[in-house]
């Protein structure tokens, strides 16, 4: 029988069962794509043009579930009244300290 010495992934997954619930698997993809732009500015048209993540009806209800969650807003831009973009707020900056925190916990034993 093989043991697992290094077993920091699996500590960091149950870590995170808690934070998971709190997010559809959609919203989740939805965030993460959002959170990796870090300081860019996503579009919204990007955002529904993401057919890998689901069609562009589920996109635009994900997006506004995190609106309504909190975890982004959207803000019209100056130079066009058509456009609209993604921010994410502090609840999303909470989260990916939390997930960070939980991360180092995990690989330090």
């Amino acid at each position: 029988m093989r043991v697992m010495r290094n077993d920091a992934y699996i500590r960091f997954l149950k870590a995170t069962e808690g934070l998971s619930d709190q997010l559809s698997d959609h919203e989740q993809q939805m965030l993460n794509e959002i959170m990796k732009r870090g300081d860019r500015l996503f579009r919204v048209q990007e955002i529904i043009e993401m057919r890998a993540i689901a069609s562009q009806a589920t996109l635009h209800k994900v997006l506004l579930n995190l609106v309504h969650k909190g975890y982004v807003s959207l803000e019209q831009s100056k130079e066009d009244g058509r456009i609209k973009y993604i921010k994410a707020t502090k609840k999303t900056d909470q989260l990916l300290n939390r997930l960070n925190t939980l991360l180092k916990q995990s690989t330090t034993g």
